[in-house]
């Protein structure tokens, strides 16, 4: 209720035994009779279903008839509603004129909104540009008719979706009023007792989502707000829609009709079946006949998304099946979703961006494929729950351990010796293709090289230099040791950075001013070392413009659209000063470019350099010394980091 309503009604309760006319009320709120019958409508709508009535009586004027002293408690509760309130801000203001116009059933003259809010008309008008851009996100807009005043113009669908997500936040957990409290309670017992009969796996924020949807449907409807659908539109819902989901829906609305004796017409019905079939994940969904078509569009859509994943980062999961099957699952949901735009919030996108952004990196790519075929691009949010998929998709991507060959160097004795090399038999089976065990004296003859030796493991201090990285360890390993150990054969050690990063393709200092120039510079200067194709930069800018390329903390990963290079290549830009990229602001950038051939290392790399992207530290201190020393040096430190797993 807006603050001049919430007046009048104060006014009439004080006033319960004796006739108002609106001349009266109008000198009390210094508003226009007009204006204060219009608030009066209003009024006895929200009084509604609080068991009190607003009678009005020609010549006589209005009286409030309270029959219950509960009623009157429910009165003074709607009073208590933010009594004080009146936004003092312009982010205040704009909501307010938000609310006000969404739950307005006539044209409002800005005036009286200028009273309301106590500002001037031009500030009304200032902040209503703003309540329009809010506006523009839904398909909605305000329509302005001279002597009439203002309203919000579009389609039903579109004012439920941007009432649910711009007034009740998706969530009835800010409902202030007993009135709201109690029938979303009503709502949420219904709506828990048939996700219990049917067993529906509905995540608890997207049944909170769900809750609000179908509180904002029946208090529309009951305003006489229903929804009209083309046949056309019809018939491709039902097409959408399984019939498992449908008839849930049909369910709803028979409950609606039963609990709040609210009629609900078919085009409502779909309505919410759409909500539902947006929400809901069920296998059943996948096997009905009706989403055939459907289902494998998305197949399609899928293959194109590991494919383009592929393409472009050289990380493969065309063969994971698990991952796929996952895919396919949530996009079931999720093209109802981005067809229709209902928007959801993924409340842990901040820390799935922070923690997984390899992962958040991967669906980025992969919605290039979406963003084309939906013809819009897909939210931060969506492609948060995408990135928690690539995640676990990484994690059991079935890529085979790379078997290394060791040399053990122990002084000891021959039985000590033994006994160290069937301890590292035993321990590290699945990582070891040959141990060589080796006295000191050997180390000199040993064809390392030749025998394509990847470590050397020795028991004391070697006086020699060895082409390979030397571990010294204790006889008998420790469980921190084998711990650390069997990390380093999981991942191996830093030695793989120099494969991709050169000192020659290291710039620091750069002085740009922004993106383009950034972009420019870097491509420009890796061109003097490494002959670039013609069209690098254009690609380049071209997967720029498909969607963002930073992450955050200061670090951007541009890349071409496609693979147009024989061989990898990796420039690192240290910029003078941080630009804006389009998300965020950029200092450091790593242009990536991936070669033709198959590149079993690729997926080590995109770990540690999101690892050091997400080290606000690591990221300082390269900014703070930017040498090429420096670089390899935190980017080591970002290897050595765990790899947090996320939990199921």
């Amino acid at each position: 209720m807006d603050d001049s309503s919430r007046v009048i009604l104060e006014i009439l309760v004080n006033n319960m035994n004796k006739s108002m006319t609106s001349s009266d009320i109008s000198s009390l709120v210094h508003l226009s009779e007009k204006t204060v019958q219009n608030r009066i409508k209003k009024i006895r709508n929200i009084l509604k279903t609080s068991g009190v009535e607003l009678v009005s009586k020609p010549g006589e004027g209005y009286t409030l008839l309270i029959p219950e002293k509960d009623d009157l408690n429910k009165i003074k509760d709607i009073l208590t509603v933010n009594e004080d309130y009146i936004p003092d801000t312009s982010e205040g203001r704009i909501n307010y004129i938000l609310k006000f116009l969404l739950n307005q059933q006539e044209y409002a003259k800005i005036d009286d909104l200028s009273d309301s809010l106590y500002v001037s008309r031009n500030t009304i008008t200032s902040d209503l540009k703003e309540v329009e851009k809010i506006l523009s996100l839904y398909d909605l807009s305000i329509d302005r008719r001279p002597n009439y005043g203002i309203q919000i113009y579009g389609e039903e669908f579109n004012k439920r979706v941007c009432i649910a997500n711009c007034i009740y936040k998706n969530s009835m957990r800010d409902a202030k009023s007993s009135l709201q409290i109690d029938e979303g309670l009503l709502i949420a017992q219904m709506l828990t007792a048939i996700r219990k009969k049917y067993r529906l796996q509905i995540q608890e924020y997207l049944f909170e989502n769900l809750i609000v949807q179908v509180y904002v449907a029946i208090e529309r409807i009951k305003n006489g707000n229903s929804i009209a659908f083309s046949s056309e539109t019809k018939n491709e819902m039902h097409q959408l829609i399984s019939e498992f989901n449908f008839q849930i829906a049909i369910e709803v609305t028979n409950k609606i009709k039963e609990i709040f004796d609210v009629e609900i017409r078919e085009d409502d019905t779909l309505y919410l079946a759409l909500h539902l079939s947006g929400k809901v994940s069920n296998q059943t969904n996948l096997r009905t006949g009706k989403n055939l078509i459907v289902s494998q569009s998305i197949d399609k859509l899928v293959t194109d998304m590991v494919n383009v994943i592929y393409n472009t980062l050289r990380i493969d999961f065309r063969s994971n099946l698990d991952l796929r099957m996952s895919l396919i699952q949530h996009m079931v949901s999720f093209d109802i979703r981005m067809r229709y735009d209902l928007t959801i919030k993924n409340p842990i996108l901040t820390k799935v961006k922070k923690d997984h952004a390899y992962a958040y990196n991967i669906a980025l790519c992969a919605s290039i494929v979406l963003n084309r075929y939906y013809e819009k691009d897909v939210p931060e949010d969506e492609l948060g729950f995408f990135a928690i998929l690539f995640a676990l998709g990484a994690q059991n991507n079935n890529i085979p351990l790379k078997k290394y060959n060791i040399v053990i160097v122990c002084v000891s004795g021959r039985g000590t010796s033994q006994l160290f090399i069937q301890k590292y038999k035993q321990t590290f089976y699945e990582y070891i293709n040959k141990i060589y065990d080796l006295t000191m004296f050997d180390l000199e003859k040993f064809d390392f090289r030749g025998n394509n030796i990847d470590f050397v493991f020795t028991t004391v201090p070697l006086n020699v230099t060895l082409e390979v990285p030397v571990h010294e360890v204790s006889v008998l390993l420790n469980h921190e040791e084998i711990a650390s150990y069997k990390r380093l054969f999981e991942y191996g050690d830093s030695s793989f950075l120099y494969k991709y990063f050169n000192k020659s393709l290291f710039f620091p200092n750069l002085k740009v001013s922004s993106k383009v120039e950034a972009l420019k510079s870097i491509c420009d200067l890796t061109d003097k070392y490494v002959k670039l194709p013609a069209d690098f930069y254009d690609l380049v800018m071209k997967r720029e413009e498909m969607g963002q390329t930073d992450f955050g903390n200061l670090v951007a990963i541009p890349h071409p659209y496609k693979i147009i290079t024989n061989t990898s290549i990796i420039a690192c830009a240290v910029l003078q000063n941080s630009v804006f990229w389009g998300k965020h602001n950029v200092q450091v950038v790593f242009l990536v470019s991936f070669g033709l051939h198959e590149d079993e290392e690729v997926e080590k790399f995109y770990h540690v350099i999101t690892n050091f992207l997400s080290n606000e530290e690591l990221v300082k201190n390269v900014i703070e010394k930017p040498t090429f020393e420096n670089l390899i040096e935190q980017l080591t430190k970002a290897n050595r980091m765990k790899y947090e797993k996320l939990s199921h």
